[in-house]
């Protein structure tokens, strides 16, 4: 996980006005595939919760590339779909966010294929806090060693799909939706993450690096192209 994103971004203070419009408790964060930026969505989200006032519980449920230990320097701990995970929150202070890293042990994600555990384990973790955030393996990541996001955000109050500009496919958000909706998931938007998207203005200033024999030319396009509000917008 890179840089978190501040708390005051736009993007991020749209994604949680239109959660609490429906004060929506639990929300989990998943993705087509890797590299989509669900655990820096979460982590923006659990500290834009945390800014309101609310008791925020963030959990790393990613088996497959777990990030909030290595982000935060937690430790990880066996834990399962039950009540042994409250053992294995870290709790910097009273209130604010707390986080629960990703479980270790050959049986953590066995314990999270029951949807019925999974049900009770949330309602377990909203007896302590307002507001749950589960940073969950992308929907393609299926095996046996990772905890099936499918049965996570099938249980939550809401959801949100990662996408990535560029690398996500149409056949892919199309294949994620459908499974969303088999398992009545609430999939309450998708958020479009462009880290890897470049923009106009670096498409047009990439292009300027081609006129070599003009140095002068080129020099001035990348001023203009740098200066300008209409192509460096993001959207």
């Amino acid at each position: 996980m890179r840089t978190a994103l501040p708390v005051h971004y736009v993007e991020v203070e749209h994604i949680y006005q239109q959660l609490e419009k429906k004060h929506y408790r639990t929300i989990s964060v998943t993705a087509c595939h890797g590299q989509s930026g669900t655990s820096l969505m979460a982590y923006a989200l659990s500290k834009r919760y945390q800014a309101d006032g609310y008791k925020v519980l963030l959990v790393d449920l990613n088996l497959q590339h777990p990030a909030l230990d290595a982000y935060l320097g937690l430790p990880r701990k066996a834990w399962q779909a039950d009540h042994s995970s409250s053992q294995c929150i870290t709790a910097p202070s009273a209130t604010g966010t707390h986080f629960l890293t990703a479980p270790t042990g050959k049986t953590a994600s066995l314990s999270f294929r029951n949807q019925s555990a999974m049900h009770t384990t949330l309602g377990h973790w909203l007896e302590d806090y307002d507001r749950v955030i589960l940073d969950t393996s992308p929907l393609n990541a299926k095996n046996y060693r990772n905890i099936p996001s499918d049965t996570v955000c099938g249980e939550t109050d809401a959801t949100l799909l990662m996408i990535a500009s560029g690398k996500t496919t149409q056949n892919q958000l199309e294949e994620c939706c459908t499974e969303l909706q088999e398992v009545k998931a609430n999939l309450v938007g998708c958020i479009m993450n462009d880290q890897h998207h470049p923009t106009l203005a670096a498409e047009l200033i990439r292009e300027t690096k081609r006129l070599k024999w003009l140095p002068p030319v080129a020099r001035k396009l990348r001023s203009i192209i740098d200066n300008s509000s209409f192509l460096n917008l993001k959207v």
